[in-house]
């Protein structure tokens, strides 16, 4: 006995295509019906073909129609050169921890524009998501200190708290890491790490803590900068007489005063601006 199965038929993919490119910005019904026909291969052919000539709206909507069970079909395709930037393209769509920690992962990645096309992906997804992998992973080392700040600042309030909780416990580099991304995000909480990073033995923390003090004005650590003066460093002496000046702060006027005898010029010229606005002798 032959027995008959009835099939749904496939659309080709050209005329999907059609549809897809001159349909309206909601996916109609009757066409998601037809998309859902497809297996993986050929959802990935029609994302390829169509994705560079649709709006934000329509992408997400396509790639999650197509892709949303597909997240470690879409992982593996990563590690092939010629579909790794639509892999990033419709990971950056599907809202899931895996999805972000493999963008997260690229930040990493010895192709810089790798790292540029994870960071703006990241920046699609919800902070809910990404802060607290991002963080994780700045801890621990794990990606560019400058990757993540590019993406921890367009995170709003949600990563700001985050930098000031994992503080306590980083390492130096990432403390000053830290301090620049509150600095940027226009943050005051730092204030009460910022003594502490004044007087700390790595210059890099210290010119984040100096820059800090210099943003929000926090004259009341203008001793925690004068002290900075005697740093070996001149780029820190000179950024300590420039918020000195800026706070005129008459009190560090016998700590400033060698400096105008300094070895170097830098130094000297920023200790001669400090008198000269403060008009003293």
């Amino acid at each position: 006995m032959v027995w008959l199965f009835s099939r749904k038929k496939i659309p080709e993919l050209s005329v999907l295509e059609q549809e897809l490119l001159t349909g309206s910005v909601k996916l109609p019904q009757s066409l998601k019906r037809k998309l859902k026909l497809l297996d993986f291969e050929q959802g990935w052919d029609l994302t390829k073909r169509t994705i560079p000539q649709l709006d934000k709206i329509k992408t997400r909507s396509l790639v999650r129609l197509l892709f949303a069970d597909e997240t470690a079909e879409i992982l593996v395709r990563l590690k092939n050169r010629q579909d790794v930037k639509h892999a990033i393209l419709c990971l950056q769509y599907l809202p899931s921890r895996e999805a972000v920690g493999a963008l997260v992962n690229l930040l990493s990645h010895q192709d810089k524009t790798m790292q540029l096309l994870a960071a703006g992906a990241l920046k699609n997804h919800t902070p809910r998501l990404v802060v607290p992998c991002l963080i994780d992973n700045l801890l621990k080392s794990e990606v560019p200190p400058a990757r993540a700040g590019e993406v921890l600042l367009a995170m709003g309030y949600l990563a700001q708290d985050a930098l000031l909780e994992a503080y306590g416990w980083a390492e130096p580099q990432i403390k000053a890491q830290i301090l620049e991304l509150l600095t940027l995000s226009r943050n005051p909480k730092c204030e009460p790490f910022l003594g502490p990073a004044l007087q700390s033995g790595e210059p890099f923390l210290r010119k984040a803590a100096l820059q800090a003090v210099s943003v929000f004005l926090f004259r009341d650590l203008w001793s925690e900068v004068a002290l900075c003066l005697a740093d070996p460093c001149w780029p820190i002496k000179v950024k300590s007489l420039e918020v000195l000046t800026k706070f005129r702060a008459v009190e560090a006027l016998e700590m400033v005063r060698p400096l105008l005898a300094d070895e170097d010029p830098w130094v000297r010229k920023a200790a001669a601006t400090y008198f000269e606005v403060l008009e003293v002798e």
